[in-house]
C-alpha cells in the first residue's frame, strides 16, 4: 500500500473483528434501513427520514455521512441531523476527528487515477475548515463498525471492509479483479462475527450477493452511495433495507429465512440538491470536476453488474421463502 495521501491506509483505521454477540446492538428493530456515503446531502437526508418515518424503520448511517458540506452552517446540519440516529465513522469522519495527514482517508486502490485522489484530497482540505472542536470530538467518539438486529438477523454494519475502515476488499471490483480473494474475504468475516449480513459502503458502487458461510446461507450488500446517483441514468441514492415484508420499490434482494434484505432507492429532489452541489462547489472546483458529471447523469454503472450470486432482481416476483433458498442454490 502506497504512503501517498488519498491511497494510503492509517494504522488506527485498522481492526480485528470478533463475535457480533459480544457487542450490544446499536439497534434492534423489524425494519432497518442502512445508509452509506451521504456525504452532506441533506435533500437525501430528508428523503432517508421520510421513508424511515413512513415505515417505521429505524435508521443507521454507516460512515461518510459528510464530504460536500464545506460550509460551517452546512456541516453542523448534517451532524446534528445524523447523530440523532445510530451512526458509524468513514474515513472522511475518522480523518476530520485525527487529521492523521492521509489525504481523504480513502485509501483509493490502484484502478482509481491520480487526478480523482488529488481532487479528493482537495475536496478533504476543505472540509477540515467545517467542524468546530465539539464536532471534532463527537466524531471521534463513533464506532468504526457495530451491530444491527434487523428483522430477526444479525447484521454487522461497517464503512469499508472487514480489516480496515478504509478497506477495498467488499467493493464490487474486488469481486471482478481478484473474485477468490474477495470470497474468501467475505466469508471469513461472515463466519468470525457470525453475521448473517454485512452492510457496507465506501467504494461509491452498489452491488450484494448471498453465499454459504459456514453451514447456511448469508450475504454482503454494499449501498454504493445514500447521496450520489448509482447508476446509469438513475440520480437517485441507494440505502440497504432489511425487513420481514418486501417494499414495492426494490431494485434487487435477497431472501434469508423470514428475512428480505434488499436495494432501495434514496429518491431525493436532485433538482435542489443539483442547486446547492453548485452554489458551493463552482465550476473549475476539485467537487465539481469529480462530481459534476455522476450527479447528472450517474456514474457507467448497471443494474445487471450490481446483482451477484444469490440476488434477483426488484422487478420479479417474490416466491416463497423456501423456493427463494432454491434459487440461491441455482445461482451461487
Amino acid at each position: 500500500m502506497s504512503d501517498e495521501p488519498g491511497r494510503s491506509c492509517p494504522l488506527h483505521y485498522r481492526y480485528r473483528l470478533g463475535p457480533l454477540a459480544a457487542l450490544a446492538p446499536l439497534v434492534e428493530a423489524d425494519s432497518v434501513l442502512i445508509a452509506g456515503g451521504l456525504y452532506g446531502n441533506p435533500e437525501a437526508l430528508d428523503a432517508l427520514q421520510d421513508r424511515a418515518a413512513r415505515e417505521g424503520a429505524a435508521l443507521v448511517f454507516n460512515g461518510d455521512f459528510h464530504w460536500f458540506d464545506a460550509e460551517p452552517a452546512w456541516f453542523a446540519a448534517i451532524q446534528t441531523r445524523v447523530l440523532a440516529h445510530a451512526a458509524l465513522a468513514g474515513n472522511v469522519e475518522a480523518e476530520l476527528a485525527a487529521a492523521s495527514g492521509a489525504g481523504c482517508g480513502c485509501a483509493y486502490p490502484e484502478h482509481v487515477d491520480a487526478a480523482t485522489v488529488e481532487r479528493s484530497n482537495a475536496i478533504m482540505a476543505a472540509l477540515q475548515g467545517a467542524p468546530d472542536p465539539a464536532a471534532r470530538q463527537a466524531l471521534a467518539a463513533l464506532p468504526y463498525f457495530g451491530r444491527v438486529r434487523a428483522a430477526g438477523l444479525e447484521v454487522l454494519v461497517l464503512h469499508g471492509d472487514a480489516a480496515s475502515l478504509a478497506g477495498w476488499s467488499l467493493a464490487v471490483e474486488a469481486f471482478a479483479r481478484t473474485p477468490a480473494a474477495a470470497a474468501a474475504h467475505l466469508r471469513d468475516a461472515l463466519v468470525v462475527s457470525g453475521a448473517d449480513v454485512i452492510a457496507a459502503t465506501h467504494t461509491c458502487l452498489p452491488h450484494a450477493r448471498a453465499l454459504q458461510a459456514g453451514g447456511r446461507w448469508r450475504a454482503l450488500f454494499n449501498n454504493g452511495s445514500a447521496g450520489l446517483p448509482n447508476l446509469s441514468g438513475d440520480r437517485r441514492g441507494l440505502c440497504t433495507r432489511i425487513a420481514r415484508t418486501p417494499a414495492a420499490d426494490a431494485l434487487w434482494r435477497a431472501c434469508l429465512g423470514e428475512a428480505i434484505v434488499e436495494a432501495v432507492p434514496v429518491a431525493y429532489d436532485t433538482a435542489a440538491w443539483w442547486r446547492r452541489f453548485a452554489a458551493a462547489w463552482p465550476a473549475g472546483s476539485p467537487a465539481r470536476e469529480s462530481y459534476a458529471a455522476r450527479l447528472q447523469a450517474g456514474p457507467a454503472f448497471s443494474p445487471a453488474q450490481a446483482l451477484g450470486p444469490g440476488v434477483r432482481s426488484g422487478t420479479m416476483a417474490l416466491p416463497g421463502r423456501r423456493a427463494d433458498t432454491s434459487q440461491h442454490r441455482r445461482n451461487d
